[in-house]
């Protein structure tokens, strides 16, 4: 009776770190600032059309949405991604998006936090969750990356499962079939091709410098061919798609043509000194010192017991969380089992829930971690509580709503945030001048083009003569320097007239 009740409590507090997660990602969508416009569009296409394979001016294979560099060559890396969310549109529109998308997020905590109980024990598996929660829910707008976050806790699950000998090695098939699936839906799909070499190196390290006898030697060749064999089959199946090895090296060009600064793609420090406030910031930073911190005691009290695979993951994660924000969510998810399988090592070596051992500095680090989790929860908490909620922000569509009930026409002048939101709204035949995926234009256009027109009228009226705009619609979010100069400039000018504003858009018409 007793041990049915701690499973019941178990239960409960797994069921509210679910529903708080689920809580922290539930946030209206608002379109003019987002990708999820563009992606729609994308898979409403690609469902009535087909794939057109190797045909070039698709939206697959070229700039489909502007008229500024229509043909330029793109690699759209990330097109089932539209399929699939157009795909929950239309069978329960925003709403089923909002919903489906927390899913998706939940799904993947409980993944990583089967690991991590795994690993260590429910305890302290629930405390790290509840720090890292925040981070987990960064990502709060709808993106394909979320299928990346799927399939990289997958792949680590299975991978790890299949080394401590817990699943045999036919669950490995699933790797290259996951990867056909994942090279389709999101750039990120080389985060498999590292994993499973995370794991190659490990067993190649166990060989070299370990002294083995001579059937743990064979055991870990046998385990070094297998590796080998799926990572081949990995890196096989990633050529199934409609790019084919083009797709599979995009992630080493794709920041070759790259002319747009994005915040998300920046690093903490960056962001910082740029002015931008998240209470995140400082959650990944103390995220942060407590994995370096638990491999310098783990090394120093209990070497033999650091993970090789879990090391050079925590090395990877840790790096590009701090180098891109776009990653917080990601390295949330991946500290969550490092955490709790390193201090779990720290403080109960033999991996006991009664484990009487250094149970001071254990109760210590529960409290430390469980003050400071209120406080980054309270934080995040405090600082996203506008638009909570699921579906579509009310009036979000207004802007769109105006430009198609008045006729007003292009060629439409916009800035980058907003280009996602034409392109969903709009006709298919009214194209953008940008939007927000700075690989499919010229690094030139960004530079001398679309900055400068910002920031000098004579320059935007040069190319004003060049495109002849009818109209300029913007994102009131705009927070470039260029951007807040252009609305400045646009509202003193006196050819163009303000016909409508509220709280997402700004439009302009030329006075005839």
């Amino acid at each position: 009776m007793e041990d049915q009740s701690k499973k019941l409590i178990k239960l409960g507090i797994f069921v509210l770190l679910l529903a708080w997660l689920g809580f922290l990602m539930a946030e209206k969508i608002d379109l003019t600032t987002a990708d999820l416009g563009r992606h729609l569009k994308n898979g409403e296409i690609i469902l009535s059309d087909g794939l057109k394979l190797g045909e070039a001016g698709t939206v697959l294979s070229s700039n489909f949405f502007a008229y500024t560099h229509q043909d330029y060559p793109f690699v759209n890396h990330h097109w089932a991604s539209g399929v699939v969310l157009f795909w929950l549109y239309k069978l329960a529109g925003f709403w089923g998006l909002s919903v489906s998308y927390i899913f998706l997020s939940a799904l993947i905590f409980s993944l990583a936090f089967y690991l991590a109980v795994r690993e260590s024990n429910f305890t302290v598996a629930a405390m790290f969750s509840f720090l890292l929660i925040p981070l987990m829910a960064e990502r709060r707008e709808i993106r394909p990356e979320i299928f990346s976050y799927l399939f990289a806790v997958l792949f680590f699950l299975l991978l790890r499962l299949w080394s401590k000998k817990e699943i045999s090695t036919q669950w490995l098939l699933l790797l290259p079939i996951l990867m056909i699936c994942w090279i389709n839906l999101h750039i990120y799909f080389f985060l498999g091709f590292f994993l499973i070499a995370v794991f190659l190196a490990a067993e190649i390290g166990g060989v070299v410098f370990s002294r083995l006898t001579d059937e743990a030697f064979k055991e870990k060749v046998q385990k070094i061919k297998w590796l080998f064999v799926f990572l081949l089959l990995s890196l096989a199946g990633s050529l199934l798609n409609p790019f084919g090895w083009k797709g599979t090296i995009h992630p080493f060009n794709v920041y070759k043509n790259y002319g747009y600064t994005v915040a998300e793609e920046k690093s903490v420090w960056f962001v910082e000194n740029y002015g931008l406030v998240n209470s995140n910031y400082l959650l990944i930073k103390v995220a942060l010192v407590l994995i370096i911190l638990s491999y310098v005691v783990l090394f120093a009290v209990n070497r033999k017991k650091i993970s090789i695979p879990y090391l050079l993951a925590a090395v990877f994660f840790c790096a590009i969380g701090w180098i891109q924000i776009r990653n917080f969510t990601i390295f949330g998810f991946f500290a969550l089992p490092i955490l709790a399988v390193n201090f779990q090592n720290i403080f109960t070596p033999n991996r006991s829930d009664n484990a009487p051992a250094k149970e001071n500095g254990l109760a210590a680090m529960y409290i430390f971690i469980f003050i400071f989790a209120i406080f980054a929860n309270y934080q995040f908490t405090a600082m996203h509580q506008d638009n909570r909620g699921i579906g579509l922000l009310p009036g979000n569509e207004a802007a769109a709503e105006f430009l198609k009930s008045e006729g007003i026409t292009g060629p439409i002048f916009n800035n980058y945030d907003i280009g996602g939101y034409l392109i969903w709204n709009l006709p298919q035949n009214e194209k953008v001048f940008v939007d927000n995926r700075p690989e499919v234009y010229p690094n030139t256009f960004f530079s001398d083009v679309y900055k400068p027109m910002q920031e000098d009228p004579a320059v935007f009226e040069k190319v004003d003569r060049e495109y002849n705009f009818n109209a300029v619609v913007f994102t009131r979010a705009d927070i470039t320097p260029w951007g807040m100069n252009f609305l400045k400039m646009i509202k003193e000018n006196p050819e163009w007239a303000k016909v409508f504003e509220d709280n997402f858009a700004i439009i302009y018409v030329k006075k005839k």
